[in-house]
């Protein structure tokens, strides 16, 4: 039982934090999704903290990350008056160098490693902040942003529902023995609804959000089962404590930084 008011008590001050941020505007927006990619960027880096093998350059990997993410962001909100390819190019390109001074046995693993989380963390928190940024007409500024982000929760916390009450046939066993087909489609069934209910409550488009829904709901899944398949390689059980009862960043931001991308392409052409 402790466990479980835990987990509910840290998991709504986190979803407090994450709307709230939103609601106060893009300065607010910015901050606190930059604040959780770089905790996300290094909680990917400490997965490798006991590997023999591979040997991330950590910190450099997380000021590059954040400046990445820093110029990105500047630079969508029109506060960047030069090219910024001209800083861009050098923070992508100079890292190669670690390959010609590392005295590690194995250089372009721990570089391909540096700069995965550049991709797979940053990149997704950078979307979401262009979602939150993206031009809207006759709504509030997070419309879209909060959305996906409720779209993404709904389908968590009801496939987990509905494998708790239902599951009998496992969906990934080798990689997330828990999780369900029963689960899955109870997930998929609610979002949508979710989706509906979205659309009718912010006057929304009806068919764009159940187009959402139909997106969302699968990608939030892979995401969930790519995270898995990490810590399954490099043999951890949570990303981080940060978040007692849910673990780290990337435990609870899994899904969601799957499900961006998609989400953004799709606001990109029906939006």
């Amino acid at each position: 039982m402790n466990n479980i008011i835990t987990r509910a008590v840290w998991g709504a001050l986190f979803v407090v934090i994450i709307i709230s941020s939103f609601i106060v505007g893009t300065y607010a927006a910015a901050t606190v999704l930059g604040f959780f990619m770089c905790i996300g960027v290094f909680e990917f880096y400490r997965f490798f903290e006991q590997s023999q093998i591979v040997k991330p350059k950590a910190l450099s990997g997380i000021l590059g990350a954040l400046l990445l993410y820093i110029l990105l962001t500047l630079n969508q909100l029109g506060h960047i008056n030069f090219s910024i390819e001209l800083v861009l190019i050098p923070i992508v390109f100079l890292p190669f160098l670690f390959v010609i001074f590392s005295q590690q046995k194995n250089p372009l693993l721990d570089l391909t490693v540096t700069f995965f989380p550049w991709i797979y963390v940053m990149f997704p928190f950078y979307l979401m902040f262009s979602i939150f940024n993206f031009e809207v007409v006759n709504e509030p500024q997070w419309t879209y942003i909060i959305g996906l982000f409720i779209l993404v929760w709904t389908n968590d916390t009801f496939a987990y529902l509905s494998g708790r009450t239902f599951g009998k046939h496992k969906l990934f066993e080798r990689i997330s023995p828990n999780k369900t087909w029963e689960g899955t489609i109870g997930g998929f069934i609610f979002t949508l609804i979710a989706g509906g209910v979205y659309a009718y409550f912010m006057d929304g488009d009806m068919t764009f959000w159940i187009i959402s829904a139909i997106v969302i709901s699968p990608t939030s899944v892979l995401g969930d089962l790519v995270e898995s398949k990490f810590k399954r390689i490099v043999n951890v059980k949570d990303s981080g404590t940060i978040l007692p009862g849910h673990g780290g960043i990337l435990d609870r931001f899994d899904a969601v930084i799957y499900a961006t991308p998609f989400f953004y392409l799709l606001l990109r052409t029906l939006g």
